[in-house]
């Protein structure tokens, strides 16, 4: 699992300390899934046939959620941390991490996103013409 570390500007002030390197991971899907369901919200929606109840999840509750479980350890404090102290960070030093776990999650996608057909072919060192082998040509060409 990737992990990159950050070294805050501002810090975070935990007793006498002030607490200034963190090192983040990459969310995992279960960090996602309890962030989500951290982040919902029981409602009554008024229905035509009277109160209905449903839970919300707010967008951007789920991103915090999930940012302070990507947090292995601030200083000598272990992660995840909780959203207290989270919200003691000065909001430079919170968009610092929000960028760097941006840049954990893109190049996380980048190592899984789908490739192409041809992509795929030309991995394995093969070509993706029907009948054709790597340099060769293709038997229908020129016809």
């Amino acid at each position: 699992m990737a992990s990159v570390e950050v070294t805050l500007k501002h810090g975070l002030k935990v007793g006498s300390d002030t607490l200034l390197d963190v090192v983040l991971r990459e969310p995992t899907a279960g960090d996602i899934i309890e962030a989500q369901e951290e982040a919902e919200k029981l409602i009554v929606l008024q229905g035509k046939d009277g109160p209905e109840p449903r839970l919300v999840p707010s967008p951007s509750l789920v991103g915090v959620h999930v940012l302070r479980r990507q947090i292995v350890r601030i200083g000598n404090v272990q992660g995840p941390i909780d959203l207290v102290m989270l919200k003691r960070l000065h909001p430079e030093d919170m968009g610092l991490l929000n960028r760097k776990a941006d840049e954990l999650e893109r190049a996380m996608l980048a190592e899984i996103a789908p490739r192409t057909a041809g992509q795929e072919a030309a991995a394995r060192g093969r070509d993706d013409r029907v009948g054709g082998a790597p340099g060769e040509a293709h038997p229908e060409a020129g016809k």
